[in-house]
């Protein structure tokens, strides 16, 4: 049990640990902001409560002034009454002051001296505030009312002890000063409680993606039910996932296939010198230029196309970028298969200039016809093609033909079809180049139905702008562009 229990203390410690970066940062960065929110919240509160007790006191004491001032107007300071001067919550201290400087009128209690020696004109007004009452250390707000009766000038002064109102507020900020250091502990308990619930579908993620190695890339990361930015987290990582794993498939069968490949030449060549070893003899011209020369040149051709093809994986294939006429390869490529009599060549051949690479294109246009010389029964079909912008090849055969769902395989590396396993001569590689250049052109290959005509066979397609427009990676090395238009 005390083991056990050890293994979920040291858990919950590396979770712990794993994950306080974020969580704390969250926890620091949001429990700073409530803060400050909080602190701005309570200083304009307090702002606020004090404006609205200043307007309440200066209005109280306002309202009191005018009506003096009001019956003084009518009559006279004969005609304020005794009740007219009692104070209440609204006003602590009343006087009238004639234009002599005494007091003449004042609530019960208040000093017989004058407490102002402000002297407004009838109507104005003047705001008094602070420590007004001789021998008293209390507060007042007031306001000063200018009054006249006849030819005689008075000034009411009516004031309001502040303290009252000041220690409200003082009472509210001591308050505000308890409170908010107790509810911004509690946001940060909360928000390190809520981060750490938002971070721990990460947590998941990042102890399976630490669980996956290089010889298993089947697994996932649990995706959340949540939609939420973890939930596109996961899907990109799966995403991720799923295409390493097929690159790693792909890589294995490339490898498998690419040593298959080359142990039939390596064979036939270590069986040749194996015999000649063991007989004591020497090896004869003939074998030499019919089985080990070729052999030697099969294996050369398909490590020069493996190296292609990795370059094209990493950097993509450098093109030298230059005038291309696309009916010289043509023509020139059509007079070599008839040297060769491998089968009745014709060809459709119109006047195109194109910008590209002259020496990868003739290769495009080797490994298509001699792809189409290996399967084809009595004819190849060379023909050429231009709308203004494109520019086609396409090499027709009258062969076996490929069915329509195998198409898109055969440009994968090392890819033969069940109508290829009769003919080994070819490594598998060949079409596969033809993609990575087309495409590093910024062009396209297809496979099509052979014209009318054809009882049978296979049409590949090659299109091309007629101003190159190389890929990003395919950029790398590339030489001077020049574009011309069509002849």
């Amino acid at each position: 049990m005390s083991g056990a229990s050890d293994a979920r203390h040291s858990w919950w410690r590396a979770a712990f640990r794993r994950d306080q970066g974020v969580r704390m940062r969250s926890t620091v960065v949001g429990t700073c902001l409530v803060a400050i929110a909080l602190i701005i919240g309570a200083v304009v509160m307090l702002f606020m409560l004090h404006r609205a007790d200043s307007r309440t006191m200066y209005d109280a004491t306002s309202y009191r002034a005018y009506e003096l001032a009001d019956l003084i107007h009518d009559g006279g300071v004969t005609a304020i009454l005794p009740e007219d001067l009692l104070v209440g919550s609204g006003v602590s201290v009343i006087q009238v002051i004639d234009a002599q400087g005494n007091v003449v009128a004042a609530s019960p209690g208040a000093p017989t001296t004058p407490l102002t020696d402000l002297r407004p004109l009838p109507w104005d007004t003047e705001r008094i505030e602070g420590t007004l009452i001789p021998g008293s250390h209390d507060e007042y707000c007031g306001m000063i009312v200018g009054a006249a009766y006849q030819a005689d000038h008075y000034t009411i002064f009516s004031a309001v002890s502040s303290n009252p109102y000041r220690q409200s507020l003082l009472n509210t900020g001591l308050v505000l000063a308890v409170e908010l250091p107790i509810l911004v502990i509690f946001s940060a308990v909360a928000i390190y409680y809520f981060a750490g619930r938002a971070m721990r579908p990460v947590a998941r993620i990042t102890e399976e993606v630490n669980a996956i190695t290089s010889s298993d890339l089947s697994r996932r990361v649990p995706v959340p039910s949540t939609d939420d930015e973890v939930t596109r987290l996961a899907g990109t990582m799966n995403a991720m996932l799923s295409r390493l794993d097929h690159s790693h498939e792909a890589q294995l069968r490339f490898v498998g296939n690419a040593s298959h490949e080359m142990r039939s030449p390596l064979t036939t060549i270590v069986g040749i010198l194996d015999l000649a070893d063991d007989t004591d003899s020497e090896v004869d011209l003939p074998t030499v230029r019919t089985i080990l020369l070729p052999e030697a040149q099969r294996m050369q051709d398909m490590v020069d196309d493996l190296l292609l093809l990795a370059r094209a994986d990493e950097h993509g294939v450098p093109l030298r970028i230059t005038d291309v006429d696309l009916d010289d390869l043509v023509a020139a490529e059509a007079h070599r298969l008839r040297s060769l009599g491998l089968a009745r060549v014709e060809t459709t051949i119109r006047p195109i200039r194109i910008s590209g690479d002259r020496e990868k294109l003739a290769r495009v246009l080797r490994n298509l016809t001699e792809n189409a010389a290996r399967h084809t029964t009595t004819q190849i079909v060379l023909d050429m093609s231009t709308d203004g912008e494109i520019a086609t090849m396409a090499v027709t055969d009258d062969g076996p033909g490929i069915p329509a769902d195998q198409r898109a395989q055969v440009f994968e590396r090392f890819t033969r079809l069940d109508v290829d396993r009769r003919n080994r001569g070819g490594s598998g590689l060949g079409l596969s180049i033809v993609h990575e250049i087309v495409r590093a052109h910024g062009g396209s290959v297809r496979i099509d139905d052979p014209p009318a005509g054809f009882p049978h066979g296979t049409t590949f397609v090659v299109t091309l702008p007629v101003t190159a427009r190389p890929t990003a990676r395919a950029a790398e090395g590339a030489g001077d562009r020049l574009v011309h238009p069509i002849r």
